[in-house]
This record gives C-alpha cells, sequence and structure tokens, in this order.
C-alpha cells in the first residue's frame, strides 16, 4: 500500500497519510508503518473513521492487548477500550466531584502507560471522537533522545539505577474513591532500570514520569531530586510534540520510549471523548 510520511518535529513524530485502518493492513505495509513508529516513537494518523471494533482489530495487529482494569473507564462491554472523557455513557457531563474525573485530571501529569506494572505496556492508541473548541491537548515526550542528551557523568549515574513506579503515588486522590479492593490489588509496586533499554530499538531511555516513586539505595530526599531533574530534563521543549486534536485523528505511540500527558480544558462546559487501546508488553524489564 502506499502512503506518505511527514516528520512532526526533528526529535519526535511522524504523520502518516493514505492509509485506511478500517481494514487490514497487509504485513509488508505494517512492517513499514512498524519501522517508522520505532524509530518516530509516535505516528499521527488523520481522519480516521473508525469505531471500536475496528480499532481493537488495528490494535491486535500490533500485539496482543491489555484489558481496562478500572471498570468505570471501560468502554461497556469492550474491557479493551478505555473512556478518556470527561462524559458518561449517554455523552453527558459527568460531575466535577466524580472519581473518573479525578482520573483525568491525574492524567495531566507526565506519564507512560501502564509502567506501575510489572510487563508495562509496549504501545498506546488512541482515537478522537469528540474534542473541546480549546484545550486538551496531548502532549509527548522522547525518553530515547533526553537519554542521549544526557552528559556522561548523568548516564554513568543512572545506568545501573532501579527505579520503582508505583500507581498508586502518582494517583493518590483516586485510591480511596475510584478503586475495589480487588482492583488495588491487581496494581502493587513495580521495578524497572531508571535507564531501560528499549526492547526492539536497543537504545537507552530514561524510563520515568510520575508513576516512578522512588530509586532504590537512595534516601529520599536525594531519590525525588533526581527523578525530579530527569522528568524536567525529558520535557524540555527540544524532545516534546503538542498535538491538538481533530475528530478521527489516530495517535500510537510507544511507551518504552514516550512520556505523554493530557492538557487542561473546561471540563464543565466542553465536551471530550478519546478511546484509547493498549499493547500489552512482551515481558519484564528485569
Amino acid at each position: 500500500m502506499d502512503f506518505s510520511v511527514t516528520p512532526l518535529t526533528p526529535e519526535l513524530g511522524a504523520e502518516i497519510r493514505g492509509l485506511d485502518l478500517r481494514k487490514p493492513l497487509d504485513d509488508t505495509t505494517m512492517a513499514r508503518v512498524r519501522r517508522i513508529w520505532l524509530d518516530h516513537v509516535i505516528v499521527l494518523f488523520p481522519e480516521q473513521d473508525i469505531d471500536d471494533d475496528q480499532q481493537i482489530a488495528f490494535s491486535r495487529q500490533i500485539g496482543a492487548l491489555e484489558m481496562i482494569n478500572m471498570a468505570a473507564l471501560q468502554v461497556p462491554g469492550k474491557p479493551e477500550v478505555y473512556r478518556a472523557t470527561n462524559l458518561d455513557q449517554d455523552d453527558n457531563f459527568m460531575p466535577i466531584d466524580h472519581p473518573v474525573m479525578q482520573t483525568n485530571r491525574d492524567n495531566q501529569k507526565w506519564h507512560t502507560d501502564s509502567s506501575f506494572k510489572h510487563v508495562p505496556a509496549t504501545a498506546s492508541l488512541l482515537h478522537a471522537r469528540i474534542v473541546p473548541e480549546a484545550g486538551g491537548e496531548t502532549e509527548f515526550a522522547n525518553l530515547a533522545a533526553a537519554y542521549d542528551a544526557l552528559d556522561d557523568a548523568t548516564k554513568e549515574q543512572i545506568d545501573d539505577l532501579i527505579v520503582v513506579h508505583n500507581f498508586f503515588w502518582s494517583r493518590k486522590g483516586v485510591d480511596a474513591i475510584a478503586f475495589t479492593e480487588e482492583e488495588k490489588a491487581a496494581i502493587p509496586p513495580v521495578r524497572h532500570p531508571l535507564a531501560r533499554v528499549h526492547p526492539e530499538t536497543g537504545r537507552k531511555v530514561i524510563y520515568i514520569g510520575s508513576h516512578a516513586e522512588k530509586i532504590e539505595g537512595m534516601g529520599w530526599e536525594e531519590s525525588r531530586a533526581l527523578i525530579d531533574r530527569l522528568n524536567e530534563h525529558a520535557t524540555q521543549p527540544r524532545f516534546t510534540y503538542r498535538h491538538n486534536w481533530c475528530v478521527g485523528d489516530m495517535i500510537w505511540w510507544d511507551n518504552r520510549a514516550a512520556l505523554h500527558r493530557g492538557l487542561a480544558y473546561d471540563a464543565t462546559g466542553q465536551k471530550r471523548r478519546l478511546h484509547r487501546t493498549t499493547v500489552a508488553g512482551t515481558g519484564p524489564t528485569l
């Protein structure tokens, strides 16, 4: 299949036009697209008029899918699909104190999906269904480019460190109100390399984000200072891309090499609904 590729920034992202994701991609095309994704960390497919089943099918061409752990965030009958939204199942506004609204606010922190799992996610795919008139953009950061730009002393310092990722560190406000005890038990703190080697590209990345709570073998203040410094370094403008959503946009990003966050918008007056599928990881990082 023929398609065009346009870089989004010098460090991050590519836009692909000419493919219809309602239909399966042949093996050759899929291999080409996957190579572009690995090289650019995120891929944008504009103007994709797809439904949940078609999104699931395309995502499964990449790999097996994670099921959404929190029932309140699933599309009914489709646990593969996460609803990133301020709307209830009838597309009416949720009250500002609804637990899902707190989850949305917490998603405005830089993070990588499922880094709080023993086997973290490979990829995520987010498709825009309803977008606000202003705000609600999503930003991405290239963790491989950020690692490459570190000075040698910092690389030597972090290359053998272990960082603990904890969902309930970054989502404190959701803990008691949004999760059942069974859902909480399913996501205990986990250990990952701070300088993670990408399993497909071989590049090192700074594996951090808001789920990163502490570094093993360090005091709390020293640990938090290093994590905060690395997060700040990785999210400076040179490594980032901000996407202003249009209905039909699909973005596929590499959770092993990217941070992302949603930006604020008028969640009580502007409707926003995007559907995400998550490709499961293939093995532990340690």
